[in-house]
C-alpha cells in the first residue's frame, strides 16, 4: 500500500532544458546556471526563474515551449507500469494550469489515467511549504508516513520530509537512475518485475 506523489514538471514530463532545442537556453540542471541553482536550493521560485528568462528573452514563449515539446517520460512509464494495483500514484504539481490551462491532464493521457492529481496552487499553499504537502495528504484521505513524494528540486523534498513523508531526488540527467532508485524506495527489485509485497511504511 501507500501512495508515490510524482512531480510533473522535471518528474513526469522532463525539464524544458532537456526538451527544447533552442540555441542560446539556459542549461538548468544540465550544465553551469547559477540562477538554476538558486530554484534547486528553495532560494528562488521556480516560476521567478521563468519570468527572468521571458524578460531577458523576448523572443520566447515560454508557456508555448511547455506546451510544444513536452512529453511524458518513457522511464517513468515503465514505473508505474510495474506498480499498476500495489501503490497509488498521484501527480503533485504546483501550478500545470498556469502553463497548460485547467484541462492540462488531458493533454498527458498517462497522467489523466493517474489515481489522483493534485495542484498545490488550488490547495492554496506551494511547494516546498510544509503545510502543501500536509494539504495533499489531507486531500488524498493519506497519512504523511505513508506518502513517497519525488520531485527534481532538492529544496521541494525537505518541504515533504518536514512534513512527514519520505522523499527521493529525481536527477533529470540520469531519469533511469531516478525510477531505478524511485522502485527500491517502493521495495520493486530495480530490473525485474515485482514479485513480492510493495513498500509498506
Amino acid at each position: 500500500g501507500g501512495t508515490l506523489l510524482l512531480d510533473e514538471g522535471g518528474v513526469v514530463i522532463p525539464t524544458l532544458f532537456e526538451s527544447t532545442d533552442v540555441p542560446g537556453f539556459p542549461a538548468g540542471p544540465t550544465g553551469v546556471d547559477d540562477e538554476y541553482r538558486a530554484v534547486e536550493a528553495g532560494r528562488s521560485p521556480e516560476r521567478e526563474y521563468w519570468a527572468r528568462l521571458a524578460r531577458r528573452r523576448p523572443d520566447l514563449d515560454i508557456g508555448a515551449l511547455w506546451r510544444d515539446c513536452s512529453y511524458v517520460r518513457g522511464e517513468v512509464l515503465g514505473l508505474i507500469a510495474r506498480l499498476a494495483g500495489r501503490v497509488r500514484v498521484v501527480a503533485f504539481t504546483n501550478d500545470m494550469a498556469h502553463w497548460f490551462g485547467d484541462d492540462w491532464p488531458e493533454r498527458f493521457p498517462a497522467v489523466a489515467r493517474f489515481d489522483a492529481v493534485l495542484e498545490a496552487a488550488k490547495l492554496g499553499v506551494l511547494k516546498p511549504d510544509p503545510r502543501a504537502f500536509r494539504a495533499a495528504a489531507d486531500a488524498l484521505g493519506e497519512e504523511s508516513r505513508r506518502c513517497l513524494f519525488v520531485d527534481d528540486l532538492a529544496a521541494n523534498l525537505d518541504g515533504a520530509r518536514r512534513a512527514g513523508m519520505a522523499a527521493e531526488l529525481f536527477d533529470v540527467t540520469d531519469p533511469a537512475g531516478s525510477t531505478a532508485r524511485v522502485a527500491r524506495a517502493l521495495g520493486l527489485p530495480a530490473d525485474e518485475p515485482a514479485r513480492r509485497r510493495v513498500w509498506s511504511p
